[in-house]
């Protein structure tokens, strides 16, 4: 009987967080209620409030979610001591745009966080969130792009720090471009072209070619 009650909840749960993935993203986070996600999870309001204190931690667990796998994938890259960190890297970055291509569920919480909500008034505490997401995941190909350095794999005149700002505002680029619509531009080919280009130009023969073109 508890191991079902559980279960239960654990679905009413599931079910809140389906619910107001698909009210926020019609309505956009500041316009919705939690009366209004309650009704289309078919729960009570008191069901939501048993989950979730207010709409702040409903949208953390949303983001949470979608955006924790991939942290998870990156953080066992950045510990690992492999000989090939840019070839890692550029694999794991590959695919993780091939699976956002993939999953409907994280383009919609991530097309919610950029154009759905208003970081405003206590809505700011998510954005304070993101910002956190984004530092821990720079710090994370940081320590993947020094390991590159050391191993002699990361040519001038990029550096660890240079690439990892790089890296980052591409994938976010690429990100926002699909999920804003451009016609030239999608996860699983252009985008993964782009970043297979990106990591080519880290290559030795291309990384001093362009400097010399910077120098001429």
């Amino acid at each position: 009987m508890v191991r079902r009650t559980k279960d239960e909840a654990e679905q009413t749960r599931i079910a809140i967080l389906d619910a107001a993935e698909d009210v926020f993203f019609q309505n956009g986070v500041a316009k919705t209620s939690l009366e209004q996600i309650a009704r289309a999870a078919n729960v009570t309001r008191g069901a939501v409030y048993w989950h979730f204190k207010d709409k702040i931690e409903l949208c953390e667990a949303m983001m949470r979610r979608v955006f924790l796998p991939q942290e998870e994938i990156l953080e066992r890259l950045s510990a690992s001591e492999g000989p090939t960190p840019l070839k890692d890297l550029e694999q794991s970055c590959c695919e993780a745009l091939k699976q956002m291509g993939k999953d409907k569920r994280r383009q919609r919480v991530v097309s919610i966080m950029m154009m759905k909500c208003e970081y405003v008034d206590d809505m700011a505490q998510i954005l304070t969130r993101r910002r956190d997401c984004k530092d821990r995941m720079f710090d994370q190909l940081l320590h993947m792009f020094q390991r590159a350095h050391k191993l002699g794999q990361l040519p001038t005149p990029w550096t660890p720090r240079l690439a990892t700002i790089a890296l980052q505002s591409l994938m976010s680029g690429i990100i926002n471009g699909v999920l804003e619509g451009r016609k030239d531009l999608n996860f699983q080919t252009s985008g993964v072209d782009c970043i297979r280009a990106f990591f080519a130009s880290l290559q030795p023969k291309a990384a001093a070619k362009a400097a010399g073109k910077v120098k001429s």
